[in-house]
């Protein structure tokens, strides 16, 4: 359902940013200012929940890709022992 909402005492240069966006955008000051409030909206909900979209998650292997290597032996020879095994952390 939609509801009406009325913007106050809005600074005259600020309203004719939104006039010649929505000009640009070929939309409505009303319909244009929606548009950016839900893009807000969206960035905000997938900026509680980091690490969910391909971006966080391409950017974060990018930096894990960055870091020097200490340990050059293979995977499977750092975690296994000689029968297979898993390995126990010595304490």
């Amino acid at each position: 359902m939609s509801e009406v909402m009325t913007i106050k005492q809005m600074p005259a240069d600020l309203k004719r940013y939104w006039a010649e966006e929505a000009r640009r955008h070929d939309r409505s000051m009303n319909k244009e200012v929606l548009r950016v409030l839900e893009e807000e909206r969206a960035r905000r909900e997938a900026a509680k929940f980091p690490g969910k979209n391909m971006d966080s998650i391409m950017a974060a292997a990018r930096r894990l890709q960055s870091f020097a290597v200490a340990d050059q032996r293979r995977m499977e020879d750092a975690l296994y022992d000689d029968e297979g095994m898993p390995k126990r952390s010595k304490k």
